[in-house]
């Protein structure tokens, strides 16, 4: 199973400001996970340096991986054009893409239904931790 967070929950997991948020970063080492280029890019310009560290330590567990690979534009288009704003779109399109099982977000934009009909499922983070008892 290949999961992606968004960045707001990696934001919250690593700041220890979310409790579900929190319990996910504490528990990747279960999870593939696939990180996008544009919630990395996102993470740089939102936590410091410290934090940043943080996330690159978690990274550098052998099942967290990054992706650098440029989305394709008809992956972007297709939520794009569903109202989501250019990051969110990408984030959308790399998970479509990239055939990822479950996307973890707060975004309400994603939460509001998005996947259905697409190859992922979103969940909030309390539903995520739930779903796999962390």
């Amino acid at each position: 199973m290949v999961i992606s967070l968004d960045t707001n929950v990696w934001i919250f997991g690593l700041l220890e400001t979310d409790y579900f948020c929190h319990r996910i970063v504490l528990n990747l080492s279960q999870f593939e996970v696939v990180v996008p280029d544009q919630v990395r890019r996102e993470l740089n310009n939102n936590l410091d340096n410290d934090d940043m560290r943080r996330f690159y330590a978690l990274r550098s567990q052998h099942n967290v991986r990054l992706s650098y690979e440029q989305v394709p534009d008809i992956y972007v288009t297709m939520f794009y054009d569903k109202g989501l704003k250019k990051g969110d779109a990408i984030i959308g399109g790399f998970g479509e893409w990239q055939q990822i099982d479950f996307i973890v977000s707060d975004n309400r934009d994603f939460l509001r239904g998005l996947a259905a009909g697409h190859y992922f499922e979103v969940l909030s983070p309390q539903e995520f931790c739930e779903k796999f008892n962390l």
